[in-house]
């Protein structure tokens, strides 16, 4: 069920933009990505490399996490074109069998040049709570009345 879109005169400062879940993440996935982005590096292909390296498992691609992150705002927004910036910082690995939630909350309003702004808190945090992104972005919203 898609969740309603939301509009600039309905929107409070704290909200929350409605959280979305992705994982467990597949290390098959994590392979078929590093083969679509063209990414060799064995830090996201071979256990045994990323274990010498200190790490438990390979490490899932930044992109992918930051798909999903991008998409928590996309369903809410229900179109991508409304996210006017965005910015994304990749701060803790996310391996195989993490289960990830993306999350968002309104912290700005503001109109300028005719448009109702939104700037979010994004980020990614991993089933123990550890934040895997952090960023924000600025949307513009609707009025509905």
């Amino acid at each position: 069920m898609q969740k309603p879109k939301p509009f600039f005169d309905e929107v409070e400062i704290g909200s929350e933009v409605p959280p979305l879940v992705v994982g467990p993440v597949d290390r098959n996935k994590i392979i078929q990505m590093a083969i679509l982005l063209k990414d060799p590096n064995p830090i996201h292909l071979d256990r045994v490399y990323a274990k010498e390296r200190g790490l438990p498992d390979v490490i899932q691609q930044g992109p992918f996490n930051m798909a999903s992150l991008y998409r928590v705002l996309t369903e809410w927004l229900h179109s991508p074109s409304d996210i006017k910036k965005i910015h994304m910082r990749l701060a803790n690995n996310v391996f195989p069998g993490d289960r990830l939630t993306n999350r968002g909350l309104v912290k700005q309003k503001y109109v300028k040049d005719e448009q109702n702004y939104i700037v979010c808190e994004i980020w990614q945090e991993n089933h123990n709570g550890v934040k895997t992104i952090t960023g924000e972005a600025t949307a513009v919203l609707p009025i509905r009345h």
